[in-house]
């Protein structure tokens, strides 16, 4: 049985520790990154906002509540199921279909909206939907509601673990937790060995720092999706 390291902060590390689990696979579960709230709060009135966008599940939970209970009824396109089901839970009435990346999301924007768009977004985020908001001239506001705070050292259970040479594959979820887990890796004098594992990568964007680092055994989800990245896991402790 193949035995995953899974750096993914909570809750997500739980929802993806029991897929693995279910599938038959052990999980080491060493967080890299805590997700905090900022408590950004709406510039405006809620319902002044013709369209809400969200390119992750904690720009919705990490939300002012009374900010979250505003918003029920309007329009949102969010990126992921897991976004669209909170969305759907605090009222809101995301597209569909939901979008896989946030380049997606950028590319889908529509043209004359009647009222601005609340973009909802972490502190650390990708460019695409903000570059495609100020091309296509919309009024929108920016809110940073949560911050991924990253950890001041590789966990020693995961340390441990790649010394004792036990883990099979690394599960890698964005291009700043990859290059995250390069650096503390280096930081803790284990770089070989936290290199040496199958690195299991959501996107080539997610792989290019493990790649760049030296890793030779690296595989790529065929979409953004954590299904397909899970389908990755089969045969990584006989490579």
């Amino acid at each position: 049985m193949p035995r995953l390291l899974l750096l993914r902060a909570e809750p997500a590390a739980g929802r993806t520790r029991r897929a693995a689990e279910r599938l038959g696979h052990e999980v080491l579960a060493a967080p890299i990154f805590e997700i905090v709230p900022l408590r950004g709060r709406l510039p405006r009135p809620a319902g002044s906002y013709a369209l809400v966008i969200a390119a992750s599940e904690s720009a919705l939970a990490m939300l002012d509540p009374a900010d979250r209970a505003a918003l029920a009824g309007l329009a949102a396109r969010v990126v992921g199921s897991r976004s669209g089901e909170l969305a759907q839970g605090l009222g809101l009435r995301p597209a569909a279909p939901l979008h896989r990346t946030a380049r997606d999301l950028a590319a889908a924007i529509p043209p004359g909206l009647s009222g601005p768009v609340l973009y909802l977004a972490g502190e650390h985020r990708q460019p695409e939907i903000e570059a495609a908001l100020r091309a296509s001239s919309v009024e929108f506001d920016l809110v940073e509601v949560y911050a991924a705070r990253a950890a001041a050292r590789l966990p020693e259970e995961a340390c441990a673990a790649l010394r004792g040479g036990t883990i099979a594959a690394v599960l890698h979820y964005s291009p700043r937790s990859a290059e995250t887990y390069r650096l503390l890796a280096e930081a803790a004098g284990l770089l070989d060995a936290a290199l040496a594992p199958v690195q299991l990568c959501l996107s080539a964007a997610v792989a290019e720092p493990l790649e760049k680092a030296g890793a030779k055994r690296l595989r790529i989800a065929s979409a953004p999706e954590e299904e397909r990245l899970l389908e990755l896991i089969p045969g990584v402790d006989g490579e």
